[in-house]
């Protein structure tokens, strides 16, 4: 009889842990929602008062046998584990990748929308070399209804005696050419240090595949 009893205890016990197991992952899953929202808001997802604060409302609900202090260890055990959860989901989603950001990214660049699920197509040509050259090209793509005109007016070169771009001067024909025909510019930044002068004549940067493996911009 007493061996039944202790069974039956035990079976208790077992039923206990299943539902105390359940209960925890269906708490760190909601953390986990939590920790996407706070994500996108742009805050912090470890507070330490908001833990202070479960903590004693936790206590003065407590009514035992469990001592209080037992009580927070065993909860701060379960915050954490939450957050070391989130911390890792957060390393492995890149940044581009559906875990960080679900929805789709539209960018609008002056009515013209990239992004949305119809192609967006970028001509232009590789160099700006003269006003008359941009102006032939862009009045070719406005023809055909689109929207964007790209050119390089910075062409970083392996020999430093090939034609370097334009620079600033290429810019300004760009901008030029844009206030004429109505397209929009888009052209390559390949250093900090041309940023700030670039931002009054065009409407998109353009990080090329080279500066994506390089620490240039």
């Amino acid at each position: 009889m007493r061996q039944n009893g202790l069974d039956e205890l035990r079976r208790q016990v077992d039923g206990l842990n299943n539902q105390i197991l359940n209960l925890i992952n269906e708490r760190t899953s909601v953390v986990q929602e939590i920790g996407r929202v706070k994500e996108k808001q742009g805050v912090n997802r470890y507070d330490p008062i908001r833990e202070r604060e479960m903590l004693n409302a936790l206590v003065q609900s407590n009514k035992g046998p469990i001592p209080n202090g037992i009580l927070e260890q065993i909860f701060k055990g379960i915050f954490m584990s939450a957050l070391e959860i989130q911390e890792d989901e957060q390393r492995n989603a890149l940044l581009v990748s559906r875990k960080r950001k679900p929805e789709d990214t539209i960018v609008n660049v002056n009515g013209e929308e990239i992004g949305n699920g119809s192609p967006t197509f970028v001509f232009g040509p590789c160099a700006v070399e003269s006003y008359e050259q941009v102006l032939a090209v862009a009045q070719s793509i406005k023809a055909k209804g689109l929207t964007m005109l790209r050119g390089g007016a910075y062409k970083p070169r392996t020999s430093p005696y090939d034609f370097q771009g334009l620079g600033l001067e290429g810019l300004k024909i760009l901008k030029r050419v844009s206030d004429e025909t109505g397209l929009s510019i888009v052209t390559e930044i390949i250093t900090p240090s041309h940023l700030e002068e670039a931002l009054d004549y065009i409407d998109v940067i353009q990080i090329g595949a080279r500066n994506m493996q390089t620490s240039n911009c």
